[in-house]
């Protein structure tokens, strides 16, 4: 999940967030972190397992998709 008093989040313009691939911090609730990630360091879609059933997840992904010519 998102760690409770152990993880801090660190607002970023969606063109930043897109291009590293950021996993917003809301949407952390319930996932599993695949790999060590150094502190400081930006958690990416590739650093963790999620559930992409649900609506939060689609809603980001079509997000993602729709802003992509920002890139």
């Amino acid at each position: 999940g998102e760690g409770g008093y152990t993880v801090w989040g660190k607002l970023l313009p969606a063109s930043t967030s897109l291009k590293k691939g950021a996993v917003p911090l809301g949407l952390a609730h319930q996932v599993k972190v695949l790999r060590d990630v150094s502190k400081g360091s930006v958690v990416t879609w590739n650093d963790v397992s999620m559930d992409t059933s649900t609506r939060a997840y689609a809603f980001r992904k079509e997000f993602e998709k729709e802003c992509s010519n920002w890139l």
